[in-house]
């Protein structure tokens, strides 16, 4: 690839960067949780130093999807019975928050919170194996985007679309 691809490539990677924050600590690329999270309270020893979030029409929906699609344990649910508002999903170290469009709404005031089909961000999931993580994902109900293939500039990746329409990069770097 040439040099000025690789510049574009790393520039319009930046904002991926910034939703990956935590992953590398966390448990093995792709390595399943050997045992179900209970939530739990945040205590002021645990630190996190950024997460992305997700915004949904159902977080029950969305967190389902997460967990049996891509291995991700949930975390905690907010209220704890009826129509779920605030949710966290976690792998690892990897955590990601989900809530309805409208508590989003309601908790800032901000209004033009809503579902668009015009992404301009992704979540990037690092796998152990692409092409059966991939398969997972499709059997929990994602959409296709691109089939799992060998990038130049060396990692296998797949992207799907979660229940809500957010783009997810299934990856993993080849050695």
């Amino acid at each position: 690839m040439p040099s000025i691809a690789v510049r574009r490539w790393a520039a319009g990677a930046a904002a991926t960067t910034l939703l990956t924050v935590g992953l590398a600590a966390g448990a093995p690329a792709g390595a399943a949780p050997t045992t179900e999270r209970q939530p739990t309270a945040v205590t002021t020893t645990e630190v996190r130093y950024g997460q992305p979030g997700l915004y949904a029409r159902n977080i029950d929906t969305l967190m389902a999807f997460y967990r049996d699609g891509l291995g991700f344990d949930i975390l905690y649910r907010f209220p704890e019975t009826g129509p779920g508002v605030f949710g966290t999903v976690v792998m690892g170290d990897y955590y990601i928050t989900v809530s309805t469009y409208d508590v989003v709404r309601q908790a800032t005031g901000m209004q033009n919170i809503g579902r668009t089909w015009r992404k301009q961000s992704e979540l990037v999931v690092i796998v152990a194996d692409v092409d059966a993580a991939y398969k997972q994902a499709l059997k929990a109900g994602a959409k296709s985007l691109m089939a799992p293939k060998d990038q130049p500039w060396g990692e296998r990746s797949a992207y799907v679309g979660d229940p809500e329409g957010n783009l997810v990069q299934l990856s993993t770097h080849n050695e």
